[in-house]
Protein backbone atom coordinates (compact mmCIF):
# COMPACT_ATOMS: atom_id res chain seq x y z
CA UNK A 1 0.00 0.00 0.00
CA UNK A 2 2.83 2.37 0.91
CA UNK A 3 4.60 1.59 -2.36
CA UNK A 4 1.41 2.25 -4.32
CA UNK A 5 0.93 5.60 -2.57
CA UNK A 6 4.50 6.55 -3.30
CA UNK A 7 4.10 5.63 -6.96
CA UNK A 8 0.87 7.61 -7.13
CA UNK A 9 2.53 10.59 -5.48
CA UNK A 10 5.47 10.35 -7.87
CA UNK A 11 3.11 10.28 -10.85
CA UNK A 12 1.25 13.33 -9.58
CA UNK A 13 4.53 15.15 -9.01
CA UNK A 14 5.71 14.20 -12.49
CA UNK A 15 2.43 15.40 -13.99
CA UNK A 16 2.66 18.72 -12.14
CA UNK A 17 6.28 19.20 -13.17
CA UNK A 18 5.37 18.26 -16.73
CA UNK A 19 2.55 20.78 -16.70
CA UNK A 20 4.88 23.45 -15.36
CA UNK A 21 7.44 22.72 -18.07
CA UNK A 22 4.67 22.87 -20.68
CA UNK A 23 3.53 26.25 -19.35
CA UNK A 24 7.12 27.52 -19.52
CA UNK A 25 7.73 26.14 -23.03
CA UNK A 26 7.15 29.50 -24.78
CA UNK A 27 9.52 31.30 -22.43
CA UNK A 28 12.19 28.59 -22.78
CA UNK A 29 12.14 28.79 -26.57
CA UNK A 30 11.97 32.58 -26.47
CA UNK A 31 15.23 32.66 -24.53
CA UNK A 32 16.77 30.04 -26.83
CA UNK A 33 15.70 31.97 -29.94
CA UNK A 34 17.14 35.22 -28.62
CA UNK A 35 20.44 33.61 -27.60
CA UNK A 36 20.83 31.77 -30.92
CA UNK A 37 19.94 34.93 -32.83
CA UNK A 38 22.58 36.88 -30.93
CA UNK A 39 25.14 34.12 -31.56
CA UNK A 40 24.37 34.26 -35.29
CA UNK A 41 24.86 38.02 -35.33
CA UNK A 42 28.18 37.84 -33.53
CA UNK A 43 29.52 34.92 -35.57
CA UNK A 44 28.45 36.53 -38.83
CA UNK A 45 30.61 39.61 -38.23
CA UNK A 46 33.73 37.93 -36.89
CA UNK A 47 36.41 36.36 -39.11
CA UNK A 48 35.78 32.73 -40.01
CA UNK A 49 38.35 29.98 -39.44
CA UNK A 50 40.82 30.28 -42.31
CA UNK A 51 41.01 26.53 -42.92
CA UNK A 52 37.25 26.16 -43.24
CA UNK A 53 37.02 29.27 -45.37
CA UNK A 54 39.69 27.99 -47.76
CA UNK A 55 37.88 24.66 -48.04
CA UNK A 56 34.60 26.44 -48.70
CA UNK A 57 36.28 28.71 -51.25
CA UNK A 58 37.13 25.66 -53.37
CA UNK A 59 33.47 24.66 -53.74
CA UNK A 60 31.61 27.98 -53.54
CA UNK A 61 31.85 31.38 -55.21
CA UNK A 62 33.14 34.29 -53.08
CA UNK A 63 29.97 36.26 -53.82
CA UNK A 64 27.80 33.42 -52.48
CA UNK A 65 29.89 33.23 -49.30
CA UNK A 66 29.56 36.97 -48.71
CA UNK A 67 25.82 36.85 -49.36
CA UNK A 68 25.52 33.97 -46.88
CA UNK A 69 27.27 36.12 -44.24
CA UNK A 70 24.72 38.85 -44.87
CA UNK A 71 21.79 36.41 -44.89
CA UNK A 72 22.99 34.84 -41.63
CA UNK A 73 23.01 38.29 -40.01
CA UNK A 74 19.46 39.02 -41.16
CA UNK A 75 18.30 35.57 -40.02
CA UNK A 76 19.85 36.18 -36.60
CA UNK A 77 18.00 39.49 -36.44
CA UNK A 78 14.75 37.64 -37.33
CA UNK A 79 15.30 35.22 -34.43
CA UNK A 80 15.78 38.18 -32.08
CA UNK A 81 12.49 39.66 -33.27
CA UNK A 82 10.40 36.49 -33.03
CA UNK A 83 11.67 35.70 -29.53
CA UNK A 84 9.28 38.36 -28.20
CA UNK A 85 6.38 36.65 -29.95
CA UNK A 86 7.43 33.24 -28.65
CA UNK A 87 7.45 34.63 -25.10
CA UNK A 88 3.82 35.70 -25.55
CA UNK A 89 2.76 32.38 -27.14
CA UNK A 90 2.16 33.78 -30.63
CA UNK A 91 1.29 31.17 -33.25
CA UNK A 92 2.84 33.27 -36.02
CA UNK A 93 6.09 33.58 -34.05
CA UNK A 94 6.23 29.79 -33.72
CA UNK A 95 6.23 29.30 -37.50
CA UNK A 96 8.62 32.21 -38.05
CA UNK A 97 11.04 30.76 -35.49
CA UNK A 98 10.97 27.33 -37.13
CA UNK A 99 11.68 28.92 -40.51
CA UNK A 100 14.46 31.10 -39.07
CA UNK A 101 16.16 28.25 -37.22
CA UNK A 102 16.26 25.97 -40.25
CA UNK A 103 17.31 28.79 -42.57
CA UNK A 104 19.99 29.83 -40.08
CA UNK A 105 21.45 26.33 -40.04
CA UNK A 106 21.82 26.43 -43.83
CA UNK A 107 23.47 29.86 -43.87
CA UNK A 108 25.80 28.90 -41.01
CA UNK A 109 27.24 26.18 -43.22
CA UNK A 110 27.31 28.32 -46.36
CA UNK A 111 29.13 31.26 -44.76
CA UNK A 112 32.02 29.33 -43.24
CA UNK A 113 31.21 25.65 -42.61
CA UNK A 114 30.17 26.54 -39.06
CA UNK A 115 28.76 23.11 -38.32
CA UNK A 116 28.60 23.65 -34.53
CA UNK A 117 26.26 26.60 -34.94
CA UNK A 118 24.24 24.75 -37.57
CA UNK A 119 23.84 21.79 -35.20
CA UNK A 120 22.59 24.04 -32.39
CA UNK A 121 20.04 25.68 -34.68
CA UNK A 122 18.87 22.33 -36.06
CA UNK A 123 18.49 20.88 -32.54
CA UNK A 124 16.45 23.91 -31.44
CA UNK A 125 14.16 23.53 -34.48
CA UNK A 126 13.70 19.82 -33.78
CA UNK A 127 12.76 20.51 -30.15
CA UNK A 128 10.41 23.35 -31.12
CA UNK A 129 8.58 21.40 -33.84
CA UNK A 130 6.33 19.25 -31.57
CA UNK A 131 5.43 22.18 -29.28
CA UNK A 132 2.94 23.90 -31.57
CA UNK A 133 0.07 23.54 -29.07
CA UNK A 134 1.90 25.76 -26.57
CA UNK A 135 1.67 28.69 -28.99
CA UNK A 136 -2.05 29.30 -29.11
CA UNK A 137 -2.45 33.06 -29.32
CA UNK A 138 -3.33 34.83 -32.53
CA UNK A 139 -1.05 37.55 -33.80
CA UNK A 140 0.27 39.35 -36.82
CA UNK A 141 3.97 39.27 -37.69
CA UNK A 142 4.14 43.06 -37.68
CA UNK A 143 3.13 43.28 -34.02
CA UNK A 144 5.07 46.04 -32.21
CA UNK A 145 7.66 45.19 -29.57
CA UNK A 146 7.45 46.26 -25.95
CA UNK A 147 10.13 48.64 -24.64
CA UNK A 148 11.99 45.87 -22.79
CA UNK A 149 12.35 43.78 -25.93
CA UNK A 150 13.39 46.84 -27.91
CA UNK A 151 16.20 47.50 -25.45
CA UNK A 152 17.43 43.91 -25.69
CA UNK A 153 17.24 44.01 -29.49
CA UNK A 154 19.19 47.26 -29.61
CA UNK A 155 21.76 45.87 -27.15
CA UNK A 156 22.34 42.76 -29.29
CA UNK A 157 22.80 44.79 -32.48
CA UNK A 158 25.05 47.26 -30.66
CA UNK A 159 27.18 44.37 -29.37
CA UNK A 160 27.44 43.04 -32.92
CA UNK A 161 28.60 46.42 -34.23
CA UNK A 162 31.15 46.86 -31.43
CA UNK A 163 32.56 43.36 -31.93
CA UNK A 164 32.75 43.86 -35.69
CA UNK A 165 34.64 47.14 -35.44
CA UNK A 166 36.93 45.58 -32.84
CA UNK A 167 37.62 42.50 -34.97
CA UNK A 168 38.45 44.63 -38.03
CA UNK A 169 40.13 47.49 -36.17
CA UNK A 170 43.22 47.24 -38.41
CA UNK A 171 41.14 47.59 -41.59
CA UNK A 172 41.28 50.84 -43.53
CA UNK A 173 37.68 51.86 -44.16
CA UNK A 174 37.04 53.36 -47.60
CA UNK A 175 34.00 53.80 -49.83
CA UNK A 176 35.22 50.91 -51.99
CA UNK A 177 34.96 48.55 -49.05
CA UNK A 178 31.15 48.68 -49.22
CA UNK A 179 31.22 47.05 -52.67
CA UNK A 180 34.03 44.51 -52.13
CA UNK A 181 33.00 40.85 -52.38
CA UNK A 182 36.17 38.87 -51.57
CA UNK A 183 36.71 36.15 -48.98
CA UNK A 184 39.86 37.82 -47.69
CA UNK A 185 37.98 41.08 -47.12
CA UNK A 186 35.33 40.01 -44.60
CA UNK A 187 35.17 43.55 -43.21
CA UNK A 188 33.07 44.56 -46.20
CA UNK A 189 30.43 41.99 -45.28
CA UNK A 190 30.38 43.26 -41.71
CA UNK A 191 29.86 46.86 -42.89
CA UNK A 192 26.92 45.96 -45.10
CA UNK A 193 25.26 43.74 -42.50
CA UNK A 194 25.86 46.22 -39.69
CA UNK A 195 24.39 49.13 -41.63
CA UNK A 196 21.28 47.19 -42.67
CA UNK A 197 20.65 45.80 -39.17
CA UNK A 198 21.09 49.22 -37.58
CA UNK A 199 18.49 50.64 -39.98
CA UNK A 200 16.14 47.71 -39.33
CA UNK A 201 16.49 48.16 -35.56
CA UNK A 202 15.67 51.85 -35.84
CA UNK A 203 12.65 51.10 -38.05
CA UNK A 204 11.34 48.45 -35.65
CA UNK A 205 11.82 50.80 -32.69
CA UNK A 206 10.01 53.72 -34.33
CA UNK A 207 7.13 51.56 -35.48
CA UNK A 208 6.79 49.82 -32.10
CA UNK A 209 6.73 53.07 -30.17
CA UNK A 210 4.15 54.67 -32.46
CA UNK A 211 1.83 51.70 -32.99
CA UNK A 212 -0.94 50.58 -30.68
CA UNK A 213 -1.19 46.77 -30.67
CA UNK A 214 -4.48 45.71 -32.25
CA UNK A 215 -5.69 49.29 -32.75
CA UNK A 216 -6.05 48.95 -36.53
CA UNK A 217 -8.24 45.86 -36.31
CA UNK A 218 -10.22 47.17 -33.33
CA UNK A 219 -11.47 50.51 -34.53
CA UNK A 220 -14.89 52.07 -33.94
CA UNK A 221 -17.92 49.84 -34.31
CA UNK A 222 -19.92 50.04 -37.52
CA UNK A 223 -23.67 50.62 -37.79
CA UNK A 224 -24.45 46.89 -37.64
CA UNK A 225 -22.52 46.42 -34.40
CA UNK A 226 -24.10 49.52 -32.86
CA UNK A 227 -27.51 48.09 -33.74
CA UNK A 228 -26.54 44.80 -32.02
CA UNK A 229 -25.50 46.73 -28.92
CA UNK A 230 -28.79 48.60 -28.88
CA UNK A 231 -30.70 45.32 -29.12
CA UNK A 232 -28.62 43.87 -26.27
CA UNK A 233 -29.38 46.91 -24.11
CA UNK A 234 -33.10 46.52 -24.74
CA UNK A 235 -33.00 42.99 -23.27
CA UNK A 236 -30.29 43.53 -20.64
CA UNK A 237 -30.76 42.51 -17.03
CA UNK A 238 -27.63 44.41 -16.00
CA UNK A 239 -26.56 47.64 -17.68
CA UNK A 240 -25.67 51.01 -16.24
CA UNK A 241 -26.94 54.09 -18.09
CA UNK A 242 -23.32 54.67 -19.21
CA UNK A 243 -23.57 51.53 -21.35
CA UNK A 244 -25.54 53.65 -23.84
CA UNK A 245 -22.29 55.48 -24.66
CA UNK A 246 -21.52 52.45 -26.83
CA UNK A 247 -24.12 53.83 -29.25
CA UNK A 248 -21.89 56.85 -29.98
CA UNK A 249 -20.03 54.74 -32.52
CA UNK A 250 -16.61 55.91 -31.32
CA UNK A 251 -15.70 52.67 -29.53
CA UNK A 252 -15.02 49.09 -30.52
CA UNK A 253 -17.41 46.45 -29.19
CA UNK A 254 -16.71 42.95 -27.91
CA UNK A 255 -19.81 40.74 -27.78
CA UNK A 256 -20.43 37.55 -25.85
CA UNK A 257 -20.99 34.37 -27.93
CA UNK A 258 -24.76 34.88 -27.67
CA UNK A 259 -24.50 38.52 -28.73
CA UNK A 260 -26.62 39.54 -25.73
CA UNK A 261 -23.78 41.13 -23.74
CA UNK A 262 -20.95 43.46 -24.74
CA UNK A 263 -18.03 45.59 -23.62
CA UNK A 264 -17.30 48.96 -25.27
CA UNK A 265 -13.62 49.88 -25.43
CA UNK A 266 -10.86 51.84 -27.13
CA UNK A 267 -7.21 50.96 -27.69
CA UNK A 268 -4.64 53.59 -26.78
CA UNK A 269 -0.99 52.59 -26.81
CA UNK A 270 -0.80 49.24 -25.05
CA UNK A 271 -3.85 49.85 -22.91
CA UNK A 272 -7.23 48.45 -23.93
CA UNK A 273 -9.66 50.66 -22.03
CA UNK A 274 -13.21 49.46 -21.42
CA UNK A 275 -15.69 52.28 -20.85
CA UNK A 276 -17.96 51.46 -17.96
CA UNK A 277 -19.22 48.04 -16.99
CA UNK A 278 -20.08 45.07 -19.16
CA UNK A 279 -23.71 45.33 -20.27
CA UNK A 280 -26.21 42.60 -21.01
CA UNK A 281 -26.77 39.40 -19.05
CA UNK A 282 -25.23 39.12 -15.60
CA UNK A 283 -24.67 35.39 -16.11
CA UNK A 284 -22.34 36.16 -19.03
CA UNK A 285 -20.41 38.99 -17.40
CA UNK A 286 -17.42 37.17 -15.88
CA UNK A 287 -16.71 35.15 -19.02
CA UNK A 288 -16.97 38.32 -21.10
CA UNK A 289 -14.50 40.08 -18.81
CA UNK A 290 -12.08 37.18 -19.20
CA UNK A 291 -12.53 37.25 -22.97
CA UNK A 292 -11.70 40.96 -23.05
CA UNK A 293 -8.62 40.54 -20.85
CA UNK A 294 -7.38 37.61 -22.94
CA UNK A 295 -7.99 39.47 -26.19
CA UNK A 296 -5.96 42.44 -24.95
CA UNK A 297 -3.18 40.11 -23.82
CA UNK A 298 -3.18 38.25 -27.14
CA UNK A 299 -2.27 41.52 -28.87
CA UNK A 300 0.40 42.43 -26.35
CA UNK A 301 -1.87 44.89 -24.57
CA UNK A 302 -3.24 45.16 -21.05
CA UNK A 303 -6.90 45.55 -20.02
CA UNK A 304 -8.18 48.62 -18.18
CA UNK A 305 -11.73 49.09 -16.89
CA UNK A 306 -12.77 52.70 -16.29
CA UNK A 307 -15.79 54.03 -14.39
CA UNK A 308 -16.92 50.77 -12.83
CA UNK A 309 -19.03 50.47 -9.70
CA UNK A 310 -18.76 48.41 -6.55
CA UNK A 311 -20.88 45.64 -8.04
CA UNK A 312 -18.09 44.64 -10.44
CA UNK A 313 -15.19 44.67 -7.98
CA UNK A 314 -15.44 40.96 -7.14
CA UNK A 315 -15.23 39.98 -10.82
CA UNK A 316 -12.33 42.36 -11.42
CA UNK A 317 -10.52 40.87 -8.42
CA UNK A 318 -11.02 37.43 -9.97
CA UNK A 319 -9.14 38.73 -13.01
CA UNK A 320 -6.29 39.76 -10.70
CA UNK A 321 -6.65 43.47 -11.41
CA UNK A 322 -5.68 46.32 -9.11
CA UNK A 323 -8.49 48.76 -8.31
CA UNK A 324 -8.37 52.45 -7.37
CA UNK A 325 -11.13 54.95 -6.74
CA UNK A 326 -11.26 57.75 -9.32
CA UNK A 327 -14.27 59.75 -8.22
CA UNK A 328 -17.88 59.65 -7.09
CA UNK A 329 -21.15 59.78 -9.01
CA UNK A 330 -23.91 62.05 -7.72
CA UNK A 331 -27.00 59.81 -7.60
CA UNK A 332 -30.39 61.15 -6.53
CA UNK A 333 -32.92 58.86 -4.88
CA UNK A 334 -35.58 59.57 -7.49
CA UNK A 335 -38.34 57.72 -5.62
CA UNK A 336 -38.12 60.16 -2.72
CA UNK A 337 -36.92 63.30 -4.49
CA UNK A 338 -38.66 66.48 -3.42
CA UNK A 339 -38.05 70.21 -3.48
CA UNK A 340 -39.65 70.60 -0.05
CA UNK A 341 -37.63 71.49 3.02
CA UNK A 342 -35.15 74.15 4.00
CA UNK A 343 -32.24 72.50 2.17
CA UNK A 344 -34.07 72.68 -1.16
CA UNK A 345 -35.06 76.34 -0.99
CA UNK A 346 -32.71 77.26 -3.85
CA UNK A 347 -34.25 74.58 -6.08
CA UNK A 348 -37.79 75.81 -5.38
CA UNK A 349 -36.66 79.35 -6.12
CA UNK A 350 -35.10 78.30 -9.44
CA UNK A 351 -38.25 76.47 -10.55
CA UNK A 352 -40.65 79.21 -9.45
CA UNK A 353 -38.62 81.98 -11.07
CA UNK A 354 -38.23 80.07 -14.34
CA UNK A 355 -41.93 79.31 -14.58
CA UNK A 356 -42.81 82.88 -13.67
CA UNK A 357 -40.59 84.11 -16.53
CA UNK A 358 -42.29 81.81 -19.02
CA UNK A 359 -39.85 78.89 -19.10
CA UNK A 360 -41.36 75.44 -19.67
CA UNK A 361 -40.02 71.90 -19.39
CA UNK A 362 -40.73 68.63 -21.15
CA UNK A 363 -39.05 65.31 -21.90
CA UNK A 364 -39.28 64.30 -25.54
CA UNK A 365 -39.41 60.64 -26.53
CA UNK A 366 -36.56 59.00 -28.48
CA UNK A 367 -36.72 60.02 -32.13
CA UNK A 368 -37.64 63.65 -31.49
CA UNK A 369 -34.15 65.18 -31.65
CA UNK A 370 -33.70 65.03 -35.41
CA UNK A 371 -36.65 67.29 -36.13
CA UNK A 372 -35.19 69.86 -33.70
CA UNK A 373 -31.61 69.64 -34.96
CA UNK A 374 -31.30 73.30 -35.98
CA UNK A 375 -32.48 74.60 -32.59
CA UNK A 376 -30.41 72.11 -30.62
CA UNK A 377 -27.27 72.78 -32.65
CA UNK A 378 -27.63 76.54 -32.16
CA UNK A 379 -27.75 76.06 -28.38
CA UNK A 380 -24.83 73.61 -28.46
CA UNK A 381 -22.62 75.85 -30.61
CA UNK A 382 -23.34 78.87 -28.42
CA UNK A 383 -22.43 76.86 -25.31
CA UNK A 384 -19.15 75.61 -26.85
CA UNK A 385 -18.20 79.11 -28.00
CA UNK A 386 -18.94 80.57 -24.58
CA UNK A 387 -16.80 77.95 -22.83
CA UNK A 388 -14.10 78.00 -25.51
CA UNK A 389 -14.46 74.22 -25.64
CA UNK A 390 -14.67 71.32 -28.04
CA UNK A 391 -16.76 68.18 -28.29
CA UNK A 392 -15.81 65.26 -26.06
CA UNK A 393 -15.97 61.53 -26.69
CA UNK A 394 -15.45 58.12 -25.10
CA UNK A 395 -16.65 58.73 -21.51
CA UNK A 396 -18.99 61.61 -22.43
CA UNK A 397 -21.59 62.15 -25.11
CA UNK A 398 -21.11 64.64 -27.92
CA UNK A 399 -23.47 66.58 -30.16
CA UNK A 400 -24.33 63.95 -32.76
CA UNK A 401 -27.93 64.16 -33.86
CA UNK A 402 -28.10 60.43 -34.68
CA UNK A 403 -26.90 59.64 -31.14
CA UNK A 404 -29.22 62.17 -29.48
CA UNK A 405 -32.13 60.75 -31.45
CA UNK A 406 -31.74 57.39 -29.67
CA UNK A 407 -32.62 58.58 -26.17
CA UNK A 408 -35.16 60.73 -24.32
CA UNK A 409 -34.37 64.44 -24.49
CA UNK A 410 -35.08 66.88 -21.65
CA UNK A 411 -35.61 70.42 -22.98
CA UNK A 412 -36.30 73.80 -21.41
CA UNK A 413 -38.03 76.42 -23.57
CA UNK A 414 -38.29 80.14 -23.01
CA UNK A 415 -40.97 81.90 -25.00
CA UNK A 416 -41.22 78.76 -27.14
CA UNK A 417 -37.50 78.67 -27.98
CA UNK A 418 -35.19 75.89 -26.70
CA UNK A 419 -32.66 77.41 -24.29
CA UNK A 420 -31.33 74.25 -22.62
CA UNK A 421 -31.38 70.52 -23.22
CA UNK A 422 -29.89 67.25 -21.99
CA UNK A 423 -30.13 63.74 -23.34
CA UNK A 424 -31.06 61.03 -20.83
CA UNK A 425 -29.46 57.58 -20.75
CA UNK A 426 -31.62 54.79 -19.35
CA UNK A 427 -30.22 51.73 -17.56
CA UNK A 428 -31.44 48.15 -17.51
CA UNK A 429 -35.03 47.49 -16.43
CA UNK A 430 -35.71 51.24 -16.46
CA UNK A 431 -34.42 51.50 -12.88
CA UNK A 432 -31.94 54.33 -13.41
CA UNK A 433 -31.65 57.34 -15.68
CA UNK A 434 -28.59 59.53 -16.19
CA UNK A 435 -27.84 62.97 -17.58
CA UNK A 436 -25.33 62.77 -20.43
CA UNK A 437 -24.79 65.69 -22.83
CA UNK A 438 -26.07 68.95 -21.35
CA UNK A 439 -26.03 72.31 -23.09
CA UNK A 440 -27.65 75.69 -22.48
CA UNK A 441 -27.74 79.05 -24.21
CA UNK A 442 -25.41 81.47 -22.36
CA UNK A 443 -27.88 84.25 -23.15
CA UNK A 444 -30.84 82.27 -21.82
CA UNK A 445 -32.65 82.82 -18.51
CA UNK A 446 -30.54 82.82 -15.36
CA UNK A 447 -30.56 79.49 -13.49
CA UNK A 448 -32.01 77.54 -16.41
CA UNK A 449 -29.79 74.50 -15.73
CA UNK A 450 -30.96 74.33 -12.11
CA UNK A 451 -34.49 74.38 -13.48
CA UNK A 452 -33.72 71.69 -16.06
CA UNK A 453 -32.07 69.34 -13.54
CA UNK A 454 -34.77 69.81 -10.92
CA UNK A 455 -37.58 69.19 -13.38
CA UNK A 456 -35.78 66.14 -14.78
CA UNK A 457 -35.49 64.68 -11.27
CA UNK A 458 -39.23 65.24 -10.77
CA UNK A 459 -39.91 63.60 -14.13
CA UNK A 460 -37.74 60.59 -13.15
CA UNK A 461 -39.79 60.17 -9.96
CA UNK A 462 -43.06 60.42 -11.89
CA UNK A 463 -41.88 57.85 -14.46
CA UNK A 464 -41.00 55.32 -11.76
CA UNK A 465 -37.21 55.45 -11.94
CA UNK A 466 -35.43 54.54 -8.71
CA UNK A 467 -32.28 56.59 -9.29
CA UNK A 468 -31.29 59.72 -11.20
CA UNK A 469 -27.55 59.96 -11.92
CA UNK A 470 -26.08 63.45 -12.36
CA UNK A 471 -22.71 62.05 -13.48
CA UNK A 472 -19.32 61.69 -11.86
CA UNK A 473 -17.31 64.26 -9.95
CA UNK A 474 -13.74 63.24 -10.90
CA UNK A 475 -11.25 62.66 -8.05
CA UNK A 476 -14.00 63.31 -5.51
CA UNK A 477 -13.87 61.26 -2.31
CA UNK A 478 -10.18 60.31 -2.50
CA UNK A 479 -8.46 60.22 0.88
CA UNK A 480 -5.34 62.25 1.63
CA UNK A 481 -4.18 60.15 4.57
CA UNK A 482 -0.73 58.90 5.43
CA UNK A 483 -1.69 55.26 4.89
CA UNK A 484 -3.65 55.91 1.69
CA UNK A 485 -2.13 54.84 -1.67
CA UNK A 486 -0.01 57.42 -3.45
CA UNK A 487 -2.54 57.45 -6.32
CA UNK A 488 -5.31 58.47 -3.91
CA UNK A 489 -3.21 61.09 -2.14
CA UNK A 490 -2.14 62.74 -5.39
CA UNK A 491 -5.73 62.64 -6.66
CA UNK A 492 -6.98 64.27 -3.47
CA UNK A 493 -4.34 66.98 -3.83
CA UNK A 494 -5.37 67.69 -7.42
CA UNK A 495 -9.04 67.75 -6.40
CA UNK A 496 -8.39 70.28 -3.63
CA UNK A 497 -5.78 72.47 -5.30
CA UNK A 498 -6.65 72.16 -9.00
CA UNK A 499 -9.96 73.98 -8.85
CA UNK A 500 -8.61 77.05 -10.61
CA UNK A 501 -7.87 74.98 -13.70
CA UNK A 502 -10.39 72.15 -13.77
CA UNK A 503 -13.05 73.13 -11.20
CA UNK A 504 -13.29 69.71 -9.55
CA UNK A 505 -14.55 71.07 -6.24
CA UNK A 506 -16.97 73.42 -7.98
CA UNK A 507 -18.48 70.52 -9.93
CA UNK A 508 -19.07 68.52 -6.76
CA UNK A 509 -20.47 71.56 -4.97
CA UNK A 510 -22.92 72.24 -7.81
CA UNK A 511 -24.23 68.68 -7.84
CA UNK A 512 -24.48 68.63 -4.06
CA UNK A 513 -27.31 71.20 -4.11
CA UNK A 514 -29.65 68.50 -5.46
CA UNK A 515 -29.11 66.34 -2.37
CA UNK A 516 -27.61 63.24 -4.02
CA UNK A 517 -25.88 60.26 -2.49
CA UNK A 518 -22.29 59.73 -3.62
CA UNK A 519 -21.53 56.42 -5.31
CA UNK A 520 -17.82 55.52 -5.73
CA UNK A 521 -16.38 54.92 -9.18
CA UNK A 522 -13.22 52.93 -9.84
CA UNK A 523 -10.55 52.21 -12.41
CA UNK A 524 -9.08 48.70 -12.61
CA UNK A 525 -5.96 47.49 -14.39
CA UNK A 526 -3.22 44.88 -14.10
CA UNK A 527 -0.70 45.40 -11.32
CA UNK A 528 1.99 46.19 -13.90
CA UNK A 529 -0.02 49.10 -15.34
CA UNK A 530 0.55 52.56 -13.81
CA UNK A 531 -3.01 53.62 -13.00
CA UNK A 532 -2.10 57.29 -13.33
CA UNK A 533 -1.07 56.69 -16.95
CA UNK A 534 -4.24 54.69 -17.58
CA UNK A 535 -6.28 57.59 -16.23
CA UNK A 536 -4.34 59.98 -18.47
CA UNK A 537 -5.23 57.77 -21.45
CA UNK A 538 -8.90 58.04 -20.50
CA UNK A 539 -8.60 61.83 -20.32
CA UNK A 540 -6.92 61.93 -23.74
CA UNK A 541 -9.57 59.68 -25.30
CA UNK A 542 -12.33 61.83 -23.79
CA UNK A 543 -10.74 65.12 -24.85
CA UNK A 544 -9.69 63.96 -28.30
CA UNK A 545 -5.94 64.21 -27.67
CA UNK A 546 -3.48 66.58 -26.07
CA UNK A 547 -4.90 69.69 -27.72
CA UNK A 548 -8.34 68.97 -26.32
CA UNK A 549 -6.98 68.11 -22.89
CA UNK A 550 -5.05 71.38 -22.73
CA UNK A 551 -8.02 73.39 -24.00
CA UNK A 552 -6.36 74.27 -27.31
CA UNK A 553 -8.68 72.32 -29.59
CA UNK A 554 -11.56 74.07 -31.31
Amino acid sequence: MTTTKRQGGARRLAQRLGGLVYELTPQIFAVASFVLGAVMLLSAVTPAFSGRLQALDRISAPLLIDLSHFAASVTGFLLLLVSAGLWRRRRGAYYAALFGLMLGAVFSLMKGLDWEEAAELTLAAALLLPCRAAFNRRSRLGEPLRPGWLLMLAAAVAAMLWLGFFAYRDTTYTDELWWTFLTDKQASGFLRAGAVLAILTLAVAVRSLLTAPGARSHGPAGPAEVARARAALAEADTATPEANLALLGDKALLFSPTGRSFIAYRVRGRRWIAMGEAAGLKAERLELLWAFAEMADSYGGTPVFYSVGEGMLADLATLGLAVRKVGEAAVIDAEHFSTEGKGKQNLRTAVNRAEREGTTFEVLAPGAARSLEAELRAVSDAWLDHHNGSEKAFSLGRFDIAYLDLSPLAVARHDGRIVAFANLLVGARDEEVMIDLMRHDPDGPHGVMDYLFTCTAQWARAEGFRRFDLGMAPLSGLEDRRMAPVFARVGALVFEEGGAVYGFQGLRAYKSKFGPGWRPKFIAASTSTPLALALLDVALLTSGGWLGLLGLKK
